[in-house]
């Protein structure tokens, strides 16, 4: 078996006396010549290897001894929106406000960062958080506060009013879209439609947020499960087992208009699906799985966001970088800096700025090791470049 098969076949935990047919299947999966290809856009430009910016542009915003913040979400109105999970160690709020002024507060308030009560009424574990078009702010709740762990408590997603501060809707994760092992990391919203994926059993959720309906498409798809290793910068990561460090489909974000969503693991590719598969009574299973289309191949990322422009943003964990990729498929490496240790879900706040937390993931009790996190966890503000990509 060569390598690429066996990783795969490892990373599954697939058992000893099926060794072989995983072997097969796998040759198949990740060959891309076993296969014929499913789109005819053009091939991407490699990613440049030296940044456009130096270091003067990557400035500390602000610092926490005690929470290790995975995603940052600025508002329009000049606040900032910080999630804290449960899942990463941390222990008290998971998500809160920063003020103009500094300040930080439970968001949306005390009350539903609870750390227990009714599992309906508080978030158990936040694993989620945009800003819709419309102005809400989307919270998805795993219900899994330890990944290595069974999950607490049925996942959710919750409509926010950030003016107001109140929840409008929360809407329940039908059960029968789920997996044994399912862990949903990642959420994006289009119009009245929400965007799901499944990081414990690689798949992409579809939920119907008017008629509270979900659907689970692509089970298992080779483009949403963990097939390589998450590399940081000190090598491959591993958990408390010894075992190569896998997370299936975890990022997810779609097109301003809607027209498409694109979606990876960690120790993945980034891949591209027209939203209209998703809704086609008539697509054959072969045409969907042919549909999904190998975008660029990405590095370890700790997370992607998408701009009003259809650009998106990645975290690149292997070498502490900040790179996008516009919609015409032209990457650009925007900064490598070693202080962005594992750098997580980037925030813009529309004025050429980009916030990024070096949230130090290998460093905490999410893979079921030790703790060994450098603190204070910084979160950085990017001055982004005003030229066009070199060319």
């Amino acid at each position: 078996m060569t390598a690429l098969p066996r990783l795969f076949c490892l990373l599954h935990r697939v058992r000893p006396g099926r060794a072989a047919s995983c072997a097969v299947l796998a040759t198949l999966l990740l060959n891309p010549l076993a296969a014929p290809l499913s789109s005819t856009a053009a091939w991407a430009l490699h990613m440049p290897k030296v940044p456009e910016l130096g270091a003067a542009a990557l400035t500390p915003f602000m610092q926490s001894n005690k929470q290790i913040w995975t995603t940052v979400l600025p508002l329009p109105d000049g606040r900032m929106l910080l999630e804290a999970p449960a899942w990463v160690g941390n222990t008290g709020p998971q998500l809160y406000a920063r003020a103009p002024d500094g300040t930080l507060a439970p968001w949306p308030d005390t009350a539903w960062n609870a750390t227990d009560g009714d599992p309906a009424t508080r978030i158990v574990s936040a694993s989620g958080l945009i800003r819709a078009a419309s102005g809400s702010v989307w919270v998805l709740d795993s219900g899994v506060p330890d990944h290595t762990k069974p999950p607490v408590a049925a996942p959710k997603l919750l409509e926010i009013d950030p003016a107001r501060n109140t929840v409008l809707r929360s809407i329940p994760i039908e059960a029968a879209a789920l997996r044994p092992g399912s862990i949903l990391s990642g959420v994006a919203v289009h119009d009245t439609t929400a965007y799901v994926a499944d990081s414990g059993v690689g798949a992409v959720l579809v939920v119907d947020l008017t008629a509270r309906m979900s659907r689970r498409f692509l089970d298992h798809h080779p483009a949403l499960v963990a097939t390589r290793p998450i590399v940081t910068p000190s090598g491959e990561l591993h958990d408390a087992t010894g075992r190569l460090a896998a997370l299936d489909a975890s990022m997810i974000a779609v097109s301003p208009d809607g027209s498409w969503i694109v979606v990876q693991p960690p120790s993945g590719y980034l891949s591209r699906i027209a939203t209209s598969l998703f809704f086609d009574p008539d697509v054959t299973p072969a045409a969907f799985e042919e549909g999904v289309t190998q975008w660029f191949k990405t590095p370890t990322l700790g997370g992607m966001t998408i701009d009003s422009n259809g650009t998106l943003y990645w975290s690149d964990v292997t070498t502490g970088s900040i790179l996008s990729y516009t919609t015409g498929r032209i990457p650009r490496r925007l900064i490598t800096d070693p202080r962005l240790t594992w750098p997580t879900t980037p925030g813009l706040d529309g004025h050429g700025h980009l916030f990024v937390s070096a949230s130090q993931i290998d460093h905490t009790t999410a893979f079921g090791g030790p703790a060994s996190v450098k603190w204070p966890v910084t979160v950085y503000d990017l001055t982004l470049p005003t030229t066009p990509p070199p060319q």
